[in-house]
Order: C-alpha cells, then sequence, then structure tokens
C-alpha cells in the first residue's frame, strides 16, 4: 500500500553517522604556496585550520570587535587542551603563526571590572594566495620522484650517474663524497653497504678510513682549541641561542625578548643555561616552600613573562651600577627571583579574592 512506510526496513540517518560526516577545511594554500609550505610545521598548519573552524563558535559569543574583526579567547592551556598538545608545543605553535603573520595576539590586561587578567585576545588572518598558487598542484606532477631503496643492490635502480647514498646503519666511514652527486633523485640506503652498491672506488673508502679511526674520534673539549678559536665559538652559539635555546627541554619559557637580553650580557652558553638553571630553582623554591598553599606557576603565561623580563633587566642594572657592593652575582639573582614568584603569586591570590568578593 502507497504511503506506508515499513520502520524496520527505513534507513534511518543516525546521529552517530552524522559526526562522522564532519570534517575540518584544510586549506590548500597551506600545502602548495611556497610562502607557508616549508615556513610552517604540520602542527602550526593543523592549529590554523582547527582555529578557522573555531570562528563558528566566537560567532556565537559574539566575540566581534569595534572593528568588526573576529577573534578567539583562548588561555595557553585551553588551546592545549583543544589541540591536544603541551603548553610548551602551544607557545612554539603561535609563534609560527606569527612569523608567517596568520595570528595576531592582543593583550588585554587587567579588567577592573571582574578584578581578573583577561587573557589574550587572537586574530586569524586570511591566507594569502598568489596568482600562481592555484597551478602549484599541477607543477608538483611533473616533478620527478625520489628513489628510496630500502634493500638490495643500489646497482639494480640507479642510473649511470653516480647518486648519494645516505646510510642509516653500519659504520659512517662507508659514507660516499659529495661530489659524485648528479642531479638524479637521491637514494636512501637502509641496509647494506654503500660500497657495495657504488664500487667508486678499487681500494675500499671504508677500509682506508679504518685505519685512522682510533685517531678520528670526535673530541671538542676547549683544550684543543685557541683562545681566538673558542671566543668565535661562544659568540656564535650566544648569537644564535634563540635558536637551538627552543629545542631544549626546559629552557622553552623564555620570551624571544629574555633570550635577546641574555644575549648581550652573556659571553658563554654556560652563562645562559646557568641563569636558566637559577630561574627555574627559584621557581620551584617558590612552589616547594609554599606548597601547603598550593603554589604554582605556568611559566608561559604572559604576564608571567614580562615578570621575569623586567626582573632579569632589574637584576643587570643593579650590577652595573652596584658592582662592589655585590659579591656574589648568583645568589643575587636567585634572591631577587624568588621575590618576584611571591610576588606575583600573590598579585594573583588578591585578584581571585577580590574577583570572588563581587
Amino acid at each position: 500500500m502507497k504511503g506506508i512506510i515499513i520502520l524496520n526496513t527505513f534507513n534511518f540517518r543516525k546521529a552517530d553517522n552524522r559526526y562522522k560526516e564532519l570534517f575540518f577545511q584544510f586549506p590548500k594554500v597551506l600545502y602548495y604556496s611556497q610562502k607557508y609550505k616549508k615556513n610552517l610545521s604540520l602542527s602550526a598548519k593543523a592549529a590554523y585550520m582547527v582555529l578557522m573552524d573555531r570562528e563558528e563558535y566566537s560567532l556565537r559569543n559574539n566575540w566581534i570587535d569595534e572593528d568588526g574583526n573576529v577573534y578567539f579567547i583562548f588561555t595557553n592551556q585551553e588551546l592545549a587542551d583543544l589541540l591536544d598538545v603541551s603548553l610548551r608545543t602551544v607557545i612554539n605553535i603561535k609563534k609560527e603563526l606569527e612569523n608567517a603573520n596568520l595570528l595576531l595576539q592582543k593583550k588585554m590586561g587587567f579588567n577592573p571590572k571582574t578584578g581578573k587578567n583577561e587573557p589574550n585576545r587572537l586574530y586569524l588572518a586570511e591566507l594569502e594566495v598568489n596568482a600562481t598558487d592555484v597551478y602549484l598542484r599541477g607543477e608538483y606532477n611533473k616533478n620527478t620522484p625520489q628513489t628510496i631503496a630500502t634493500s638490495g643492490s643500489a646497482n639494480s635502480a640507479l642510473p649511470q650517474e653516480f647518486v648519494e647514498t645516505v646510510a642509516t646503519s653500519g659504520s659512517a666511514n662507508s659514507a660516499l663524497p659529495q661530489e659524485f652527486v648528479g642531479n638524479t633523485p637521491q637514494t636512501v640506503a637502509t641496509s647494506g653497504s654503500a660500497n657495495s652498491a657504488l664500487n667508486l672506488y678499487n681500494n675500499s673508502l671504508d677500509t682506508l678510513l679504518d685505519k685512522n679511526k682510533d685517531t678520528n674520534n670526535l673530541d671538542f673539549s676547549s683544550f684543543n682549541f685557541s683562545k681566538d678559536q673558542l671566543n668565535s665559538q661562544n659568540q656564535d652559539l650566544v648569537k644564535n641561542s634563540r635558536k637551538f635555546l627552543k629545542e631544549g627541554t626546559h629552557e622553552l619559557f623564555l620570551s624571544e625578548e629574555a633570550i635577546h637580553l641574555l644575549e648581550m650580557w652573556c659571553n658563554t652558553p654556560q652563562q645562559m643555561r646557568k641563569i636558566v638553571g637559577i630561574i627555574l630553582n627559584a621557581k620551584n623554591a617558590a612552589c616547594k616552600d609554599n606548597a601547603d598553599l598550593g603554589v604554582h606557576f605556568i611559566l608561559e603565561e604572559d604576564e608571567l613573562q614580562e615578570k621575569i623580563l623586567n626582573t632579569l633587566r632589574r637584576y643587570f642594572n643593579a650590577i652595573r651600577t652596584k658592582e662592589k657592593s655585590i659579591a656574589n652575582h648568583e645568589n643575587y639573582l636567585y634572591g631577587t627571583m624568588l621575590n618576584m614568584f611571591a610576588e606575583y603569586w600573590n598579585e594573583q591570590a588578591f585578584a581571585e579574592l577580590n574577583a570572588k568578593k563581587q
């Protein structure tokens, strides 16, 4: 009979299935544009995609400024939870997006109405698309694919011109000199010997190098360099510290401005690490001494970053103006930082207390 639906055969649209059909929009320009593909990590690209998807949430909350620009209100911890990454990763991601001019952070500061420090406003920029970006995908298809050899003899796959072989196992001495590399695709060997793939010499190169292995051990001890060499090395490390300090395990909390300040005052990387360690020791001591109060600090918070920077400047100013009266610079820095952390915690505690009273 027409018009009658038999329920046990009707294919209902289930809520779970509808959820599976929801997707993030990933702009192709992030992958194909020269502006973004090499300057942004995959995590930063994914973060842009997620934040772009959250614009609907901002519109529902009327997070629109006086100029009609849509913004986000997320603390670093909320962003870390949203992206399912650590706080340190969030700091790195935000810095990447800022450097690419895709993210703008507007500091809001203390709000007297709420008695709290308002989180930064985050603005997402439009992606820049050039006329040539539209055709980039087609250009990629014209490139010759790389050859990756995982086993067997390289001779069966390599063209007549020599190709550089990067060995991931065996002795590093079996590596081949780079002058034999042509314009052919690189081959990455994950097993076997380079000599079995490319018979470049009658005398085995790795055998020749093995004869000198006892005298070629790496040793970068200071006594192996002249004073001028050490000065040049230290200057280079200090000058570029902002690049490699960001890869460490505990130095990440320092802002770019704080690192730049240390670059001007420290002559060696050891001095920079010493200062970083003292700051962390002061923070840990403040937490330990007041454990009953639940004292803790999130070093990546913008306001605390500003406190650390200003305290470092006061410390260096005191050293410059009171050189004769400060007997121990390390102890002085430790005490200065310890007081700063205690004051910062008290300020936050009083602000929360006043907010609860209102």
